[in-house]
């Protein structure tokens, strides 16, 4: 029997003469002609090393609960178009979870479930393994019911991006939910589930949390493991809780926080994840609240009544409330706004997933996008396809200069707000100064979608920006003021909701104090009805 010849395939094809010739010139590197064999041979040496990374074993995720692949559902199903993917995965039998239905925004992984990331460049993908907080949350007995609709590529504080259509505010169905978590906070507010995942890159668990009546946290920055979720850029993207009480949101956190076991660079691995859902008191007595004047001096008449509200309940159980003044609050638009060069970087050069960070690369992922960008870059949203001109302007232009002169004045905006949380239990404000805007028209030019897609989020990116934890709880509902004063009723008002941010790591604090704001809307509720 004649030997059986196995072809050879590198990982990567040898490199020719031509090729790096044309890479010298386009880098200016100077390169002599006598020179080029020489480094042909380096480089095809080095490419040659790059096959031995087939005798190691990569790190992978076991996936460790049954499940069938999920299914979009019909339309009288979804109401909200609320739902990217219908599928119960059952959790185990007992746990902080048990008895609570979970939704997963559609940017984080449930392995054998499609994942679309609110985009049409994500069709035909379906993740392998499971994201860790979706591994957390089945072990503490949780059921996950499905994938919640998110907006394109989460870029959006709108709800009118996702590929799927809008997502409609339960409160008001020709109304944004808002973004880009914006299923999650649809899903919660109509109560088809307890407790949805969201994710936070500008403000997109507080946006729609706010318009829609829940309760949303963004975590301290590297509490929550992002792994196994595909995110905007490592410095900004957060994974979070949302449920209708704080008691839900507490449990959720103290359930999916903690380190991953090296999985996520971003995490301290010295951090003890403290029982929150037990810690709570609610009694304002005594704690000091710094209302942030920048935060709230743009808000709409209404937003502002229900804030003097709030305070005047909370000033009469024992609180103290000061107007405070951080000036570089109102100056965070030209620093996310620079940071979308970074976000480009990311998202699209990157293929999702940045090198050179110790942690779990989602390969299949990154080669998806890869090969679906470079066929079909025409189907990203008009705001995406605007980050990424914006960003290679500026990467050819400026040479990430502006993005590294930003993250210096990222550390000025951190020790702005821990200057003034040294003198106060934690900072107000609107979190967002007016509510949920009309969903708007379908035939949007370019200019204008981006524009609704980035105009919501002045008091939310900024925490985004420095990593401190941020809380939004409803507060009460307000008329819009695009209302018709004659047809002024309780069905017509909008929810409000009341931001509160805390030192980082003093989620504590933070939900105890959004529990005891809880406990007085309820009975202000009551005593009014």
């Amino acid at each position: 029997m004649a030997d059986q010849v196995t072809s050879y395939i590198p990982l990567v094809e040898p490199a020719s003469l031509e090729d790096l010739s044309q890479i010298s010139n386009e880098l200016k590197l100077g390169i002599a002609e006598h020179e080029n064999k020489d480094y042909l041979e380096v480089v095809n040496g080095w490419l040659k090393s790059c096959d031995g990374l087939r005798l190691i074993e990569e790190e992978t995720v076991p996936v460790l609960y049954p499940r069938i692949p999920g299914v979009k559902p019909a339309r009288k199903d979804n109401p909200h178009n609320a739902w990217a993917t219908k599928v119960a995965i059952k959790g185990e039998d007992s746990g902080l979870l048990a008895g609570k239905t979970v939704a997963i925004k559609d940017n984080v992984f449930v392995a054998g479930t499609p994942l679309t990331n609110g985009s049409k460049i994500w069709e035909g993908y379906t993740p392998e393994f499971d994201g860790t907080v979706v591994t957390r949350i089945l072990q503490a007995g949780g059921t996950i019911l499905g994938k919640s609709t998110c907006e394109s590529q989460c870029f959006s504080g709108n709800s009118f991006t996702s590929a799927s259509g809008p997502v409609l505010n339960p409160a008001d169905r020709t109304r944004s939910a808002g973004g880009s978590s914006s299923g999650s906070a649809a899903l919660v507010a109509a109560g088809e589930v307890d407790m949805a995942i969201g994710g936070d890159q500008g403000g997109s668990i507080r946006l729609p949390s706010s318009w829609c009546g829940c309760v949303g946290l963004k975590p301290t920055f590297g509490l929550v493991p992002v792994t196994g979720s595909l995110g905007m850029e490592p410095s900004v993207d957060h994974v979070g809780p949302m449920a209708s009480n704080v008691t839900d949101v507490a449990k959720l956190l103290e359930v999916i926080a903690g380190y991953d076991g090296g999985r996520d660079h971003r995490q301290n691995p010295h951090v003890t994840i403290p029982k929150y859902s037990q810690l709570l008191k609610g009694d304002l007595t005594g704690v000091k609240l710094g209302y942030v004047k920048e935060g709230y001096e743009h808000a709409t008449p209404g937003v502002k009544s229900a804030m003097a509200d709030v305070i005047t309940l909370m000033t009469n159980c024992g609180a103290v409330v000061e107007e405070v003044s951080i000036p570089l609050h109102l100056q965070c638009g030209p620093l996310f706004t620079i940071m979308l060069a970074s976000f480009y970087r990311s998202m699209i050069e990157c293929n999702v997933q940045p090198p050179g960070y110790n942690e779990l690369y989602c390969v299949s992922a990154m080669q998806h996008f890869k090969q679906a960008f470079k066929s079909r870059a025409h189907d990203v949203s008009p705001t995406i396809k605007a980050v990424s001109l914006f960003g290679e302007y500026l990467k050819r232009k400026d040479g990430s200069m502006l993005v590294g002169r930003t993250m210096n004045c990222r550390s000025v905006l951190r020790r702005a707000y821990n200057d003034m949380l040294e003198k106060y239990d934690a900072l107000i404000m609107p979190t967002i100064p007016f509510v949920a805007a009309r969903l708007p028209p379908a035939d949007l030019t370019p200019a204008e979608f981006v524009k609704q897609t980035l105009f919501n989020t002045g008091n939310t990116s900024p925490f985004n920006l420095s990593g401190h934890p941020a809380l939004t709880i409803n507060v009460g509902n307000v008329p819009p003021e695009d209302a018709d004063p004659m047809k002024l009723d309780d069905a017509t008002k909008l929810p409000v909701g009341l931001q509160i941010v805390c030192k980082h790591y003093e989620e504590v604090k933070l939900l105890d104090i959004a529990f005891g704001v809880e406990k007085i809307m309820a009975q202000g509720s009551k005593s009014s009805s």
